[in-house]
This record gives C-alpha cells, sequence and structure tokens, in this order.
C-alpha cells in the first residue's frame, strides 16, 4: 500500500474526488510515505480556495511520484 494524495472538489454541497468526476489531470498522486504526502498536501491546501481540497489516504497501488 502507499499514501496518495487524493483532490476533492465541492460541487453541489458534496466533496468528490477527481476520479468520480472524470476530472483528467488532477487524478490522485501516489508516494512512499504518510509524511511525504502531508506535505504535499500542505502546500496544495495552502492556496486559496473553498472547493477543491487535497487529502491524502491510504492506497492499493505500487506506482511512485
Amino acid at each position: 500500500m502507499k499514501w496518495a494524495l487524493v483532490v476533492y472538489f465541492l460541487v453541489g454541497g458534496i466533496w468528490q474526488s477527481a476520479e468520480d468526476l472524470k476530472y483528467d489531470g488532477w487524478y490522485r498522486m501516489h508516494f512512499e510515505t504518510q509524511e511525504i504526502c502531508e506535505q504535499y498536501a500542505n502546500r496544495f491546501n495552502s492556496t486559496p480556495g473553498e472547493k477543491i481540497k487535497g487529502v491524502c489516504e491510504l492506497s492499493f497501488v505500487d506506482e511512485l511520484k
């Protein structure tokens, strides 16, 4: 298992992942550790915006960034 930074968008009052919405280019990025993922999430979430957020989640994928 790897850690993934998953991007969520607030659409119609419901948080949905980029994958669910088919937003190409916004799909999850995978990392070796939670610490690295959280660093990327903090940078991502430091930008202004109330309808988009990045969340680290465990993922069952082998690809790394």
